[in-house]
């Protein structure tokens, strides 16, 4: 059964851990500007939306992003959507992103936008499978492991 909740803060150990796990994603976390004080001190902001997915009570993916209210509209930016790997390829990332457009209606969201790693094929191919077009490059914007890397800039109007 997947159970989809708002990211507590009893559910940061758990997060943490999650990528942890792994040491190739612990490492791209980290690479990427993700310590576990960047993930804690994103709990601390007003803009914080985020979410969590659970299998049979058991964490397997979260959500990690901003509900930013500009005027009476609001945007929902994706900072990073993590899977765990023997949970990855099942939709579980789609549950998260329906999240996000259920906010549509209490939270007058128009926007939802992101920046991925122009080599992170499997979320790009995500991404576009749920309708998000490509806005823009920004060259060089990530430094993985000493190499740059462009970012590739997703939106979709909802």
């Amino acid at each position: 059964m997947i159970e989809i909740n708002k990211l507590q803060t009893n559910n940061i150990k758990s997060c943490i851990g999650l990528i942890n796990s792994e040491i190739d994603d612990k490492s791209f976390f980290k690479a990427l500007g993700w310590s576990i004080n960047q993930i804690i001190s994103q709990f601390n902001k007003n803009v914080n939306s985020s979410f969590v997915c659970f299998h049979n009570k058991k964490l397997v993916t979260f959500l990690i992003g901003n509900l930013i209210f500009i005027e009476k509209v609001s945007e929902y930016e994706i900072l990073f959507i993590y899977v765990k790997k023997t949970y990855r390829r099942k939709g579980l990332a789609n549950y998260l992103l329906n999240k996000i457009y259920i906010q549509k209606n209490k939270s007058n969201l128009k926007k939802i936008f992101l920046k991925v790693a122009e080599n992170n094929f499997p979320a790009i191919e995500m991404y576009r499978k749920n309708n998000f077009e490509l806005l823009n490059i920004r060259r060089n914007y990530f430094l993985i492991h000493e190499k740059k890397i462009d970012a590739l800039c997703y939106g979709k109007i909802i």
